[in-house]
């Protein structure tokens, strides 16, 4: 019992030598803790720049080589493009000429033409002919069709009913529909009065 009484007589002593020994082990820990993660976070940086720089290096050194090689590919390209916008431009020199292309190349049907009704939308001659191609949806071909069915002018396409836009886009060989979506009655309308 004497030595138990002499233990617990020491303890407020022996306790202050074990926090002074803890507090001694946790300074010595954390500060080599803080040194080598400052030691090492300059050499991990230094680490990523260098491998970020040959990365990016190795990027532009691909982007150059993918462009050399392409490049070559590219040229022909370009001339072979612009060769075949100069064949297109001197072989289609008219309208008429474009029409004709256009009209030999679509297939047409064998049968029966319906009639159109000139007395819904009224007659016109060569002589009263407007700029149809002034109409969203109408070019070269579509305008030499109208016009050799008889259509000139704006005024007698402002006056169409859905009875001659039937009859009208099978005469014409045209998408249904489309004179209704590409809506040339009403400009038609807004181009005669012009």
């Amino acid at each position: 019992m004497e030595a138990l009484n002499e233990f617990v007589n020491q303890l407020p002593e022996l306790s202050g030598v074990f926090l002074l020994m803890l507090s001694t082990f946790l300074i010595g820990y954390l500060s080599a803790h803080y040194l080598q993660k400052v030691k090492y976070s300059k050499l991990l940086k230094k680490v990523k720049r260098q491998a970020t720089s040959a990365v990016n290096n190795a990027k532009i050194a691909d982007i150059e080589t993918i462009f050399t090689e392409i490049k070559p590919k590219i040229i022909e390209v370009v001339k072979e493009t612009q060769s075949n916008k100069q064949e297109i431009a001197t072989s289609f020199k008219s309208p008429q000429e474009i029409a004709e292309t256009a009209r030999t190349s679509y297939l047409t049907y064998t049968k029966s033409k319906p009639e159109l009704n000139f007395d819904n939308f009224g007659y016109a001659s060569q002589d009263e002919k407007d700029d149809l191609t002034k109409i969203n949806g109408i070019g070269p071909y579509i305008e030499q069709r109208l016009n050799e069915i008889g259509i000139y002018n704006y005024d007698q396409i402002s006056r169409f009913t859905d009875e001659d836009i039937r009859v009208l886009t099978e005469l014409i060989d045209f998408f249904p529909g489309r004179i209704e979506r590409d809506s040339w009655i009403a400009q038609a309308q807004s181009l005669k009065h012009y």
